[in-house]
């Protein structure tokens, strides 16, 4: 025998449909903490080369440029040391917050490992993505209860027509933040292609 219960569609769609919006907003919020480092909440690595890659291939396929930022605080183990590494982890917030503030969509910024940071400046030329780093690094400025800590940035653009990956955007940067710390740190050096 089959018996009639009194329940509507709405009765059994609307619980339906509200379980099924959780689980999406679950896996939107899993996928975006994926995405991100814990303590900066930037970007993480895995983030910074899933989305620049596509940046990158986007600007290649519209033959415009795309230039990285590769920032490294200079001194920053000193502060861990000397000061504790709690510490250490509110200086690499404050700068994650001081650089997204310069930041203008659709940049990316990503913690790419320790104290190091890329930013990704789609349809951005060299001379632009110094200015960029002259704001983030002008933006280091003391914080009356954090200790002062400057950076060092390298910058590499890519060249429309050659087809470069992220990676050795990111490995040219590199170079330009090596001759940076050489050349006294708290400065900005730009490696051409």
């Amino acid at each position: 025998m089959i018996y009639a219960v009194g329940f509507s569609s709405a009765d059994v769609l609307i619980p339906v449909c509200a379980i099924l919006m959780t689980h999406e907003n679950i896996r939107l919020m899993l996928e975006d903490m994926a995405m991100r480092d814990s303590l900066t909440g930037t970007l993480n690595r895995r983030a910074l080369f899933q989305l620049g890659g596509s940046a990158l291939a986007g600007c290649q396929r519209r033959a415009q440029v795309l230039s990285v930022l590769l920032l490294d605080l200079d001194h920053f183990k000193q502060i861990n040391d000397l000061q504790g590494h709690h510490v250490g982890d509110l200086v690499l917030k404050d700068f994650a917050d001081r650089v997204q503030g310069v930041l203008r969509r659709p940049a990316l910024l990503a913690r790419y490992g320790g104290d190091e940071f890329v930013v990704v400046l789609p349809g951005t030329p060299s001379d632009d993505a110094k200015q960029v780093a002259e704001r983030i690094r002008n933006g280091t400025v003391a914080q009356p209860d954090r200790p002062v800590c400057h950076v060092s940035i390298g910058v590499a653009s890519s060249v429309p027509g050659h087809h470069e990956t992220l990676a050795a955007l990111i490995q040219r940067a590199d170079k330009g933040l090596y001759r940076a710390k050489d050349a006294g740190r708290n400065r900005i050096e730009a490696v051409g292609a």
